[in-house]
Parts: structure tokens; sequence; C-alpha cells
């Protein structure tokens, strides 16, 4: 019998891979050509998405305004960050739902298929009630323009879903992580969050954000709001200070995860064992980086019990929670024999907590790096962290509108001394530097999370 990843697969060659199409169709890994027949929605976010970012709240307002505004009930946490929202959320999420609760995460990119954008608990928004949403905010967008407003953009119209869906589930919690920035982020139409995280910042999206780490400090910053408290992750000395001076502007308690709050550490290619203000925890992500994002959720369920009482979360919730905490795509170990990871970094930071985390664990090892990045990102400086530790480097271009031509990320190579072998896309990559290289120690897929759904379906199928 056909799977329905071949189906899906045969999908995609009909639709030939148009950029638009491929990307967004693509996610529907489960879905069958009856599927397609039957929703509409995948045309409406081929639609919205052409319209690209366009920072600013305003569009949000109105939209939200025309829904009823979702965002003024329940309780929500709302994250900003360049790197670690994602699993300081997955991690945050784990606890929580073991202390027996419904939360709700609002996450992007998604590496397994579209709807993982919106879940509760882990599962995925139903396929039906994806295409009533995307029907109401098709209505609303026409409305919109006939008043002269802007209609939304994709991400837009995909964060008031996130909130109407958990607004009609009535989830205990909602984590909605910000798309890039903060101040002009669309979630930042949330005006009284329970509580706000801001995790690791760095350099990135630049054309939108500012050119310097302050001024993205200052964008990030955005989503503080008044005696909302703040836990902030470890981060440089002048993103303390942005954080610092605005809490204190806005009045804002802020919490600071301090790297000698740890001790004890031990950390394995699988996960780690640590010691956090004298509790110890284990975490099956890999990478200290994912310890400080650990401890993020920590400050946060904290910060919970305080305000919701002693019964809400506990010790034993957080223990249990991120010891079971899983996050797809980063340093996600597929194989182990030898060891193959898939991991997002997509930007200059990112890269250089995947070095530091092969330096650690794969000293003087046979390392092949197969790598797909997007042409807006610093690719060069990322190079420059996880070039030293290539043996090879299989590259190809991702698919996706922003993808970085296979044969430029290679010409960016060429002064590395480092050999190159470019592929069609992700799949021959692979499937070439699993062929070619049978004496590698350690294969690690990385460069941007836009492939890694594409590279699931077909070993998954």
């Amino acid at each position: 019998m056909e799977t329905l990843f071949s189906k899906c697969r045969s999908i995609i060659l009909f639709l030939n891979y148009t950029p638009y199409i491929y990307r967004y169709a693509g996610y529907y890994g489960r879905l069958d050509v009856k599927y397609m027949k039957e929703y509409h929605y995948y045309k409406t976010i081929e639609k919205l998405s052409k319209k690209g970012s366009v920072p600013g709240l305003e569009t949000m307002g109105h939209l939200l305004d025309l829904l009823g505004h979702p965002e003024k009930e329940g309780k929500i946490i709302h994250v900003a960050g360049t790197n670690g929202k994602g699993s300081t959320l997955a991690f945050l999420a784990a606890i929580l739902k073991e202390a027996g609760y419904e939360v709700g995460r609002y996450i992007s990119p998604t590496v397994l298929c579209y709807e993982e954008r919106f879940q509760i608990n882990g599962r995925f928004i139903p396929q039906d009630r994806l295409e009533e949403y995307f029907q109401r905010i098709e209505e609303i967008s026409v409305l919109m323009k006939e008043r002269g407003w802007e209609s939304p953009t994709i991400f837009e119209a995909e964060t008031a879903i996130a909130l109407l869906y958990f607004r009609d589930e009535k989830v205990d919690y909602a984590l909605i992580e910000t798309g890039m920035g903060g101040l002009e982020d669309a979630t930042n139409v949330i005006e009284h969050p329970l509580l706000t995280i801001l995790t690791s910042i760095s350099e990135d999206h630049k054309a939108f954000l500012g050119d310097t780490l302050e001024q993205i400090a200052c964008q990030k910053a955005g989503i503080i709001k008044k005696n909302v408290p703040v836990i902030l992750a470890v981060n440089e000395a002048v993103v303390n200070d942005v954080v610092r001076k605005t809490c204190e502007r806005v009045g804002a308690r802020c919490v600071t995860v301090k790297k000698e709050d740890f001790s004890d550490i031990r950390e394995t290619p699988t996960g780690s064992d640590f010691c956090y203000l004298g509790e110890e925890y284990h975490i099956k992500l890999p990478g200290f980086h994912q310890i400080e994002n650990a401890a993020n959720a920590i400050q946060a369920a904290l910060l919970i019990r305080n305000a919701e009482g002693p019964d809400s979360v506990n010790l034993i919730h957080i223990k249990e929670g991120l010891a079971q905490a899983s996050w797809p795509g980063r340093l996600e170990l597929i194989e182990e024999d030898p060891p193959f990871y898939m991991d997002g970094a997509h930007n200059p930071d990112g890269a250089r907590k995947l070095a530091s985390f092969l330096q650690k664990h794969f000293t003087n090892s046979k390392i092949i790096y197969i790598m797909g990045v997007l042409r807006d990102k610093d690719y060069p400086l990322m190079l420059e962290y996880l070039m030293p530790l290539a043996a090879c480097v299989y590259v190809f271009t991702p698919g996706n509108q922003r993808g970085l031509e296979a044969r430029e990320l290679a010409k960016a190579m060429a002064s590395r001394h480092v050999s190159v072998t470019i592929c069609e896309n992700v799949n021959e990559a692979v499937e070439r530097a699993r062929t070619e290289q049978k004496d590698a120690d350690c294969f690690v897929l990385c460069g941007s999370l836009s492939f890694m759904e594409e590279f699931r379906h077909n070993v998954y199928r």
C-alpha cells in the first residue's frame, strides 16, 4: 500500500517545487491527494506569504479587533531572543504538562509539518480547525481591505490563529514566541502576559533590527511590560545593560540566569546532568547552551509557582519535565553509529554553539558537514566557526525562496582548504555523504531549519 509520505512526495513533484508552494505544501507530510482537494488553507498560506515580513503592530491591531481580541484572555508567557526561544519553551511546556496543565505552544519555524506551529501538549492542531481559522482570516482580510487597511502577512495571520485556538481550547498557559524581533513583532500585541523571557540575543536580521547588538537588544526588549516579571538568559554585558535599563524604566522585575549559578556540569553527546541553584537536573538535549535554556525554564516555573501558589508547580514537576523534554532539529541525534546530528544552527551564534559542542565531544574526529544556508544570513561568519572542524562538506541549495545557491556556499568555502561537494538537494547530499564517507566519526546536517522537514519525509516515508 502506498504510504502517505509517498503520496506527499508525488504531490510535491506535481507542484514542480515552486518556491512558495513547495515551502508550505511541503509541510504536509501526512497529507494525500484527498486532503489537497478538501482543504483550501494551503492556498491561503501561499497567498499571504507573498507579502513577506512587515514590522509594526497597526495591521495586527485591526485584525485582532475584528477577531474579538483573543490576546486579552488567558495566561500568556511571551518569549523573545535570537536563539533558544524554542528550546526554552520546549522545557517549560514539558514542566507545565508534567504538572497537569494544558499548554499551548506557538512556534516557528517548524521541522515536522506546518500544523506543528499550533500545538497543545504536543498535539498539533487538527487540519479541519486550521481550515476553519484560515477561512475566517480570509474573510476578515477582505473586510480590512474594504476599510482601507493593510491585509495581514502570513506571520500576522498565524499569530492571530494561535491566539484564537488557545482561547477557544481554554488552555491553562499559552507559550508564544516572537518571530524575529520584539518591539514591532506581531506578537507584541500581547499587553498583559503572565511573564516574559528573553533568551540568548545576538546579531541577526540586521536589516530589520539594527546594525549593533545594542540596537538588536533594544528591539528584543520591546516585549517587556510594566509589572510583568522578566527572565533574562545568560547574555553579553551590553545585552544585560539594555534589558535591565528597560526593566527599570517600565517597572518590571528582572530575574537573571547567571553562569555562576551552575555547578557539577556533566555533558555527554546525548544529554547533560547539572546543578542549578543547588538542585540536580538531567536533560536529554545535548550542548551547554541547552543547560542554559533549561535554566530559563526553571526560573519561569519558579515565577509561575510564586504567582499561582505552591500547589501549581513543584520541584518534581520541574525535574521530570526537563528530563522528558525534546525539541526536533536542535542537536537532535537521529543515528548513533556513527553519530548523525541535525541542528538548525542558522546564524553565527547558533554556529558558534554547534562548533563548541563538536569541539568538546568530537575532538580530532572526522566530522562531515551536510550544509545549506539562507542567503540573508551571515554565513561567512558561520563558516568561521564551523569550518575549522570539517573533514569535508556536502552543500546544497535549500528548497526555500531565500535559499543560498550551493555553488555560492561552496565558493565561500574555497579559501578554507576543505573538500566541498555540491549536491542538488538535502536528500542527495545526505545520501552521498553517507555513501562516500564510510569512515566518518560524525555527520552534522546544519545551516537552517528550512530543509529539516524535507529530509525527515525522505527518511521516514
